[in-house]
């Protein structure tokens, strides 16, 4: 308790030290009759912020904020906008005219996104604004087998910095963002105590501390970071025994729904030919056959991609094609197969040097979970009456008047997580898929549970008694290290890395400085035990194609060129970066699929086509994956800025010396040439040595290392 307060002390302190006021304003488009305006955003938990009418009708509100990039929306008359950056119902082109920047808000709309720029942006400012503190994962963790100590200081304050314990260590500028510098050095984990020694810019030399080492600093689990991960949404991935495809139906929704069952003009659900086009029920309720003998099949396959780490969707009994509507938490969804095959599966991934994550649903269920079905026919006779939120009874399966669903879907009636005894009961259910052979689990829409944080804190104590090597992810979308202060999760979705950084740089809209200044904010957010653990994608089961997004094409589409290009580009980022490179079945095939229009929505899930799948896409990705096992720098925690010119985004990768690599960007269409760091530099991928400068072609990549190496 007291390693969490001290930890939220110093968070505020840092917040209370860079802090920015902004103000944040709604101008309600004409003949709009608004009665209420809250913020709701990265920097709030996407709590409520209330804006209060002003005189000229303009509904406004000033915060301080730490500086960096935020994602936010307006809450208007209890309603979400669907596009912070045009929605004719709120504001046109923008429903914030200072918010016209904007990013996938992981539910078909977009936020807002806005840059908090730094006091120390002011080039008279002689703040050193030092922070360091032990206690603090930010500051100090361990990965890799060594001690990671940072310290953070306004921009250009420091000249130069070393950390004194058993002998003297010199620290290097490691990031910089928009709103400081982190310094970093490396020290041995028998360390017991250190000072920091620094000279400011003006020649002045400074001491800080001692400092004590925690006698349990967060550690990173070390087998993560040398992974390539691949997401699997297994009906679509491979169909490897037809007899279970049938299997689907008799658990599907429809079956406990007796809304839908009484609306004769609505579709039923049905199970397709692997080939067949998407149709009228292809989010959720046409089935493709994809099963666990389809992933077996396909094992060399992965093996030769170089994949080391699956993330399955989920692969329990549910309602649907999709399976975040669980029916049985203990039961594997027939249409996969049974627990039989899946041991076997998990054995064969093994076998082949995979680890194997599943996905968590604790959120909500679906309408055939045997809870619900029992308070459905009991009512508040039912034990499990306060297992939901009932708003009436009798109420009918499928009318979402009855109980409280998770985002107004009554297919996924929330759970009550307050309730120990629904605590309990889903706690025990991961941790024996963990002792049942997983190596981990990622969990659904963790921030939307009752009472979230002390949730996950009992699951990591309760998973880790289990298999104390075994990997936590959550899915959060934008960067927020609550989550990851050693006592819930080891990384988010790195949606706030993939798209919110990467995928502007690879499309061309975003400049290698403001690449690197959005790396290096996340980067100095979280620790470096985090950074080595990073659960790293652009795209997912979620998100549009990542070829789609570059520009590549919608569904069916031949892709452009200049997206295959835009492609390989951020891929390329993506192995390049700490922890593990994930990414959605497919996306090595240079398939392209967006949402589409309801019902035949979710194009980007289509089933693997694999007789389509690009070779020279293929052959780019086998080649990553290569590349990635030969430098054993790619798999290091540490991540270094070197340089942003243009559309040049440039930073190093492993511990300064003789291995280190530098990864080089181009995201133009027009040639470009970077200044190189002392010494020759090899490309690792074509053999050639480059002394003094590196010749970058339109939308290229590079990962060089040190001649000799």
């Amino acid at each position: 308790m007291l390693k969490r307060v001290t930890s939220l002390l110093a968070w505020l302190v840092l917040a209370l030290v860079f802090a920015v006021p902004v103000t944040f304003t709604y101008d309600p488009p004409s003949g709009l009759e608004v009665q209420s305006v809250s913020l709701r955003g990265s920097f709030n938990n996407w709590g409520q912020t209330p804006l209060q009418k002003q005189p000229d009708g303009t509904w406004s509100v000033t915060l301080d904020l730490p500086p960096g990039d935020i994602q936010y929306k307006f809450f208007i008359n209890g309603q979400w906008p669907k596009n912070m950056c045009d929605d004719p119902t709120y504001g046109t082109p923008g429903v914030d005219a200072q918010g016209l920047n904007c990013t996938d808000d992981g539910n078909g709309g977009m936020n807002a996104v806005r840059t908090v720029k730094s006091g120390s942006d002011n080039p008279h400012s002689d703040s050193l604004a030092f922070q360091h503190d032990p206690q603090n994962v930010r500051y100090l963790s361990v990965a890799a087998a060594k001690l990671s100590v940072r310290f953070t200081a306004a921009v250009g304050a420091v000249q130069s910095a070393v950390v004194v314990a058993d002998k003297t260590y010199p620290m290097l500028e490691q990031l910089v963002s928009d709103e400081s510098a982190t310094w970093r050095a490396a020290l041995p984990t028998t360390t017991k105590s250190y000072s920091i020694q620094l000279t400011d810019k003006a020649g002045k030399a400074q001491s800080f501390g001692p400092f004590q080492v925690p006698a349990q600093p967060f550690k990173a689990l070390d087998w993560v970071s040398g992974r390539v991960g691949y997401q699997i949404f297994l009906d679509r991935f491979w169909n490897g025994d037809p007899s279970n495809d049938a299997l689907a139906l008799k658990s599907d929704e429809y079956n406990f729904n007796p809304v839908w069952k009484g609306d004769s003009s609505l579709p039923k659900p049905y199970v397709s030919k692997w080939s067949d086009p998407p149709g009228n029920m292809h989010c959720c309720h046409q089935y493709f056959g994809g099963d666990l003998a389809g992933f077996i099949h396909k094992l060399p396959y992965l093996k030769a991609l170089g994949t080391t780490f699956v993330y399955f969707n989920p692969l329990f009994d549910s309602g649907s094609a999709h399976g975040y509507d669980t029916n049985d938490y203990l039961k594997v969804s027939p249409k996969f197969g049974d627990k039989a095959l899946l041991k076997k599966a998990l054995d064969a991934a093994h076998k082949n040097g995979m680890r194997v994550i599943f996905d968590f649903v604790p959120n909500h269920t679906g309408l055939g979970f045997w809870a619900f079905q029992d308070v459905v026919k009991n009512g508040k006779n039912s034990k499990y009456w306060n297992w939901y939120f009932i708003k009436q009874y009798p109420f009918t399966p499928g009318d979402i008047r009855g109980y409280e669903g998770w985002a107004g879907v009554a297919s996924l009636p929330k759970l009550n997580t307050g309730n120990p005894e629904v605590r309990q009961y889903l706690i025990n259910a991961a941790v024996s898929w963990i002792k049942f052979g997983f190596d981990g689990l990622r969990v659904d829409v963790v921030n939307e549970l009752i009472d979230p944080h002390n949730f996950f804190r009992d699951l990591r104590k309760a998973v880790r008694a289990a298999k104390p090597e075994a990997y936590m992810v959550a899915e959060i979308w934008q960067r927020d290290p609550s989550w990851l202060q050693g006592d819930q999760f080891d990384s988010l979705m790195n949606y706030a890395i993939g798209r919110d950084v990467l995928l502007g740089y690879a499309r061309g809209l975003s400049s290698g400085p403001r690449a690197l200044s959005g790396l290096s904010t996340i980067y100095s957010t979280y620790s470096e035990a985090v950074a080595a653990q990073g659960f790293n994608l652009i795209g997912s089961h979620d998100t549009a194609r990542i070829l789609t997004d570059l520009g590549g094409g919608n569904f069916g589409d031949k892709p452009s060129a200049e997206g295959i290009a835009r492609l390989k580009l951020a891929s390329a980022l993506l192995y390049a970066l700490p922890g593990v490179p994930v990414y959605f079945q497919g996306e090595e095939c240079g398939f392209t699929g967006e949402k589409g229009v309801y019902p035949v929505n979710e194009l980007y899930r289509y089933a693997v086509q694999w007789d389509k799948c690009n070779p020279d896409t293929l052959k780019h990705y086998q080649s990553l994956g290569k590349l990635r096992k030969e430098i054993s720098a790619l798999t290091s925690p540490v991540f270094r800025v070197y340089k942003g010119d243009g559309s040049i985004l440039a930073f190093f990768r492993g511990e300064a010396g003789p291995a280190e690599v530098l990864a080089v960007f181009n995201s133009s269409q027009e040639a470009a040439t970077l200044t190189l760091p002392p010494g020759s530099w090899r490309d690792a991928a074509n053999g050639k040595t480059y002394p003094g400068e590196v010749p970058m072609g339109a939308i290229s990549w590079r990962y060089l290392v040190r001649a000799g190496q």
